[in-house]
């Protein structure tokens, strides 16, 4: 666009100086005063181009400075056509302008002004002059001109909203990205907090407690090495327990995200593997629909199902755990069910407890809800609902 803005003030230059070099050269022998005051006038339309178009850097050009080119060169036009009628064709400069520079409205406007002014110079501002041809050849100059016009002007504001949304298009992806990075890191953060209280709670109170196991230990031994060698056996089994704690937290901290794979076949095969270790009946249902999930919903329901497994494997005692996805208009549902303890009251803020507080963090970040029950029959229920935005289809194969 800048090079075309460019190719159209050489030609409008070109113009106004051949303008004034042709009345000078045509007139070389018989130059007055009246012929050079011309001259000067179409110089000065240049001029005032270069001043008011071609400086101003590329369109749009400010109103401030159209009205006064506009109104600047029509006056110098219509002055040097009172003094050399025979180039009113310089005021079909404007005309072409117009279109290049105005709104359609102004454009409209001004070329069929500038068509009055030239049929009013060419017949000497005398309307008993003024010809139905003549009228006619202008008028169809006039209609044709606005219709390419017109044409031209859909093209282009077709292509700036199409532009404009493809930029705002660009800037939502860049935003989504920033918002996904976001969101891993804060995973990360949350996930080394976990693990911190994990450790603080399984780890650093075995510790503490085999502190105080090994220093009654010591002092059993000198008195009744039967019980010293009770304690120890005890020491042993809680020093086992807790490398089994230890193992279990490292396993969830190299447990890896959703990433690329189906949610499905993810929570599938996450129930398998939780099953296996621990020793439970767990039955998954899953359906083939939850696959074309948004990844951010996916992956919250994927770490509330770990989550979930998680807990039950190390406090719940239980036999059967049901993982169960639900998905209906504008809703996914996923109902993880047990039939363990239990919770214990205000199970979200009692140590060893410190994930459920995580899961609803994730949940209510996108506008969902956690819900934490325990039926009359015994166990425990956790359901995550999530909205779903865009409607669901089925996914690819």
């Amino acid at each position: 666009m800048r090079l075309y803005g460019r190719f159209w003030d050489i030609i409008s230059l070109l113009i106004f100086g051949g303008g004034a070099l042709s009345l000078i050269v045509s007139h070389w022998g018989a130059l007055n005063a009246g012929h050079g005051i011309a001259a000067g006038l179409m110089l000065a339309q240049g001029v005032l181009y270069v001043v008011a178009i071609a400086r101003r850097g590329g369109w749009p050009i400010p109103r401030r400075w159209l009205t006064a080119y506009f109104l600047g060169g029509l006056s110098l036009w219509l002055i040097m056509g009172r003094l050399q009628p025979d180039y009113w064709w310089l005021g079909m400069t404007y005309f072409g302008q117009m279109f290049g520079l105005l709104p359609p409205r102004a454009t409209l406007v001004g070329t069929l002004v500038v068509n009055i002014l030239v049929i009013q110079m060419i017949t000497g501002w005398n309307p008993a002059r003024i010809t139905t041809g003549l009228i006619l050849g202008f008028a169809f100059q006039w209609l044709g001109g606005m219709a390419v016009y017109l044409f031209i002007t859909n093209i282009v504001s077709t292509s700036q909203e199409r532009g404009r949304l493809i930029a705002e298009l660009k800037a939502a992806q860049s935003e989504l990205q920033a918002a996904r990075e976001k969101e891993g890191e804060l995973a990360a953060l949350r996930e080394r907090e976990r693990l911190a209280r994990d450790l603080h709670d399984s780890l650093g109170h075995a510790l503490v407690a085999m502190t105080v196991q090994l220093e009654a230990i010591q002092r059993l031994y000198r008195v009744d090495p039967e019980r010293g060698s009770a304690q120890v056996d005890a020491l042993k089994a809680l020093t086992r327990r807790s490398m089994a704690d230890l193992r279990r937290s490292l396993d969830g901290l190299r447990a890896p995200g959703l990433g690329d794979r189906p949610l499905s076949a993810a929570l599938q095969m996450l129930s398998v593997e939780t099953g296996q270790r621990a020793g439970l009946e767990i039955a998954c249902q899953v359906p083939p629909e939850a696959d074309a999930l948004s990844p951010a919903l996916a992956e919250t329901l994927w770490r509330v199902a770990q989550e979930s497994l998680t807990n039950i494997e190390k406090h719940a005692r239980a036999r059967r755990v049901s993982v169960r996805l639900d998905l209906q208009a504008g809703a996914a549902t996923l109902r993880v069910t047990d039939d363990g303890v239990g919770l214990p009251p205000a199970a979200e803020d009692v140590q060893g407890h410190y994930g459920l507080r995580g899961m609803r963090e994730r949940v209510e970040g996108l506008g969902g809800s956690l819900t934490l029950a325990a039926p009359a029959g015994g166990g425990t229920v956790i359901e995550a609902r999530l909205p779903v935005i865009a409607a669901l289809s089925p996914p690819e194969h």
